[in-house]
């Protein structure tokens, strides 16, 4: 089997192997190209030591992005590639880090540290295949199984636990006998986990192809990062929650208000806040779960763009339409035409500059002021007019709005 790597990565392995040193493209780019998935990003072990490597690309552009732990990022045709020397990690004190990095002149010593043997794959197209841990076998089977012992790679860096549910989620894959029971036996390991990094790891699993199966078969490790949810898998609109989840297009926005959406509002910006999201996803997550049971016509459409805002009324179509589906009661047809009508209506409005903001009003605060309006009651009297030219019970014109007012 030969793989086809982009030209330069392929340059970057021939300057490596030139100057005498092994050299593979590693991990989940070869993964991916096993699987016939395109690959994100291509990384590069060699036997090269960091002094070598900069040798060798000394009229490259380099990043000294971990020279320490053996890792140089060279820019080959504009494409950054990572490549770290072979090495083997001491102890992982901190359950994230080794504490000491030793380098080595094996491929095998450098595969035999990584997670899963999906990703302790390497490919040289100058030495083949480096796959000591069955990772292609596990590929083919379909199958997320740790490299080695398992208890003993969590034991390592525990985030490894949520990487196995992503990959699982991601892949399709269901997860080795040995590695599930190693991995449900450490879940409490999660709580000394930064909770940014569970946070990249929850929402990779979320987006997966099999996000709800995923989260379905393992409660007991998401209960540990994700208690508030607890209550809710005790309860019997779980499935109806899972169910959401994997009718809900591949968004970050709309996967997570699925997951949330039985939390509540201040709940939902809760765990978000918790997990140290940013600001944008708690505000458009928490938006999405306190709208998500709103009425949406073709009538109401102009309001709830008053409400939340285009970005946010589009997701909200999305997240009905994802819960219309996973409750079944009505023909898939109904639901899915409802939603087109809905968007297309939505599409319209911006088209057409419909007024749905304070900005857009034909008045103003200064209009009003004219007129004697000042505190609150100026700010309350331009959120009513607003409205009623929303609902289309006032024409967005200057002279009917001032009388209006008046």
């Amino acid at each position: 089997m030969t793989l086809d790597l982009p030209l330069p990565v392929r340059e970057a392995l021939t300057r490596l192997e030139d100057a005498g040193y092994a050299a593979y493209a590693v991990g989940g780019c070869v993964r991916d190209h096993v699987l016939n998935k395109t690959p994100h990003d291509y990384d590069i072990c060699s036997s090269a030591r960091p002094e070598e490597m900069q040798k060798v690309f000394a009229n490259e552009r380099t990043i000294e992005t971990g020279l320490k732990h053996g890792t140089l990022t060279v820019l080959l045709q504009g494409m950054p590639l990572e490549i770290t020397t072979f090495r083997v990690d001491g102890a992982y004190s901190d359950g994230r880090h080794p504490d000491s990095v030793q380098f080595t002149a094996r491929v095998e010593d450098d595969l035999s540290r990584r997670d899963f043997t999906i990703n302790a794959m390497a490919y040289s197209p100058a030495r083949g295949f480096a796959d000591p841990f069955g990772g292609r076998e596990d590929c083919g089977r379909g199958l997320i199984r740790c490299v080695g012992d398992p208890a003993a790679r969590f034991g390592e860096d525990a985030l490894r636990i949520l990487r196995a549910l992503r990959f699982s989620s991601k892949l399709g894959f269901p997860i080795h006998e040995a590695t599930d029971r190693a991995l449900r036996a450490g879940k409490e390991q999660l709580c000394h986990v930064s909770r940014e990094r569970i946070a990249v790891e929850l929402t990779g699993l979320l987006q997966g192809k099999d996000a709800g199966k995923a989260l379905k078969a393992y409660p007991d490790v998401i209960a540990v990062v994700l208690p508030e949810l607890t209550p809710l898998m005790n309860a019997s609109k779980w499935p109806l929650i899972l169910d959401t989840i994997d009718k809900c297009p591949n968004d970050l926005y709309l996967r997570w208000a699925a997951l949330l959406s039985g939390c509540g509002e201040k709940t939902a910006r809760d765990v978000l806040k918790s997990l140290k999201m940013s600001v944008k996803i708690m505000d458009t997550v928490s938006t999405l779960v306190a709208w998500q049971d709103t009425d949406l016509t073709p009538h109401t459409i102009q309001e709830m763009l008053m409400r939340v805002g285009p970005e946010e009324t589009g997701l909200l179509i999305d997240l009905r339409l994802a819960k219309r589906l996973a409750e079944g009661k009505e023909p898939e047809e109904a639901a899915m035409g409802d939603a087109e009508a809905l968007k297309e209506k939505l599409r319209a409005l911006l088209q057409e500059n419909a007024c749905y903001t304070l900005g857009q009003l034909a008045v103003n605060g200064k209009d009003l002021a004219a007129l004697g309006l000042s505190g609150p009651a100026l700010g309350e009297t331009l959120h009513a007019l607003l409205l009623r030219v929303v609902r289309n019970e006032l024409p967005n014109d200057r002279e009917a709005l001032l009388l209006a007012a008046k």
